[in-house]
C-alpha cells in the first residue's frame, strides 16, 4: 500500500512540474515587446527610402524617432497592434503606403518647423514671403 501511495504522489508531482514548465514556456514565447511590434509594422508600411530615412533618424536622435513613431501609432491604435501584425502576415495590408515625404512632414511637425516660402531677388538676400510683401508695400 505504501508503494502505491508513493507512486501516486510521484505521478502528481510530475504532472504539477510539467504544467509549471508548460506555463513558463507559454509566457516566454507569447509576448513580443511593443517596440518590436511597431518596428515590424513600420518596416512593411514604409516605402524603402522612407524606412532608410527613419532608420537614420533612429541612429541620430532616438527621442525624435520615438516621437515620430508615436505620431504614426497614436495611443488608441496600441491595443490593435497584434491585429495589424496578423493582417500583415495574411497580406491584407498594402506595403510601402507611407512615403518619405510623409515621414519628413511628421518630422518637421514634431520639431515645430513650419513651412516657409522664401523669395530671392538677384543681388538681394533671401526673404520670407511675408517680409517680401511688407517691403513691397513701402
Amino acid at each position: 500500500m505504501d508503494d502505491e501511495l508513493r507512486r501516486i504522489r510521484m505521478q502528481k508531482m510530475q504532472e504539477m512540474l510539467n504544467k509549471k514548465k508548460q506555463a513558463e514556456q507559454r509566457s516566454q514565447r507569447v509576448e513580443i515587446p511593443i517596440d518590436k511590434k511597431m518596428d515590424q509594422i513600420l518596416a512593411v508600411l514604409l516605402a524603402p527610402n522612407a524606412n532608410q530615412y527613419l532608420s537614420a533618424i533612429k541612429e541620430r536622435n532616438y527621442n525624435l524617432y520615438v516621437k515620430i513613431r508615436l505620431k504614426i501609432f497614436p495611443p488608441k491604435i496600441m491595443p490593435e497592434l497584434d491585429l495589424l501584425i496578423q493582417y500583415l502576415r495574411q497580406g491584407m495590408i498594402r506595403r510601402g503606403v507611407i512615403s518619405l515625404i510623409e515621414i519628413q512632414q511628421i518630422e518637421r511637425q514634431v520639431l515645430g518647423i513650419g513651412s516657409t516660402i522664401t523669395i530671392k531677388k538677384q543681388g538681394q538676400d533671401a526673404k520670407s514671403l511675408s517680409n517680401f510683401l511688407k517691403d513691397d508695400e513701402d
